[in-house]
């Protein structure tokens, strides 16, 4: 399989795994599907997204993950009484009122962070009839240049584009976001996952590409070989960067 025809969510970094669990369950009432060692896996409105501990929790100065909604303005309003708190940002000609930022569209925007520092936005439009979903958003500081990047390299084709603001991407039955923001390469984290089967000969085939697989050494034996991790079960997880910075994966999916 192909990266461009894989599922992608996002990957949450968390310093204190416990922690964001008990964060997400009180105050979004979301619990996990699937759990291993350093790892919660997330299954919500038909989408996946996943907490992973690591020391660079924190790091990313973006929006991390979109949560697409039918209206914000009743969702906000829920996630407050749960205790969530929103944050109050200045985007110039457009104001937020109450948490809430309103364009002359009908489409409103909130943003919330969750107990890890992880930034997370609500959004909903008059033009979207899309059911609530979930979804990776990527920072680009150069967005042509990541355009590029991403029609080139990974063969990804925009299916919706703000003039300088963003592109939206379809990933097999998913979708991913890649956006400007001043804080493109901030985050020292893994961001975003894309699940695949073939791992191997995928890597191979974005480094005919000109995909720059990374290395790690995690320790007790468990490090990339040639840009690939392996466990007893065979190939498991590649890392490499967009044009961007950011820092991707793919992982085997063995169900």
């Amino acid at each position: 399989m192909r990266i461009n025809e894989a599922p992608v969510h996002a990957s949450l970094a968390a310093i204190d795994l416990e922690r964001a669990r008990s964060w997400y369950a009180d105050k979004l009432g979301w619990e996990p599907t699937r759990e291993a060692p350093g790892l919660l896996v997330y299954q919500v409105l038909g989408s996946d997204f996943t907490l992973f501990e690591t020391p660079n929790a924190g790091t990313a100065k973006n929006t991390v993950m979109n949560w697409n909604v039918p209206d914000v303005a009743p969702e906000v309003a829920r996630l407050r009484a749960n205790g969530v708190e929103f944050e109050d940002y200045d985007f110039g000609e457009y104001r937020m009122t109450a948490g809430i930022m309103a364009d002359p569209s009908g489409g409103k925007s909130a943003w919330f962070k969750d107990s890890e520092g992880n930034i997370i936005g609500l959004t909903s439009s008059p033009q979207d009839t899309r059911p609530a979903s979930l979804s990776p958003m990527l920072a680009a500081s150069d967005l042509g240049r990541a355009k590029a990047w991403y029609a080139d390299t990974l063969g990804f084709a925009p299916m919706f584009e703000m003039d300088g603001v963003l592109l939206g991407y379809p990933s097999g039955s998913t979708t991913f976001t890649v956006y400007k923001t001043e804080f493109a390469g901030s985050a020292k984290n893994t961001v975003a996952a894309w699940r695949l089967k073939g791992i191997v000969d995928e890597v191979a085939r974005l480094r005919d590409q000109g995909v720059e697989f990374e290395e790690y050494d995690f320790g007790d034996g468990d490090a990339t070989v040639a840009g690939i991790l392996s466990d007893e079960d065979g190939p498991v997880n590649a890392w490499f960067r967009d044009s961007e910075g950011n820092s991707l994966v793919l992982i085997e999916d063995r169900d």
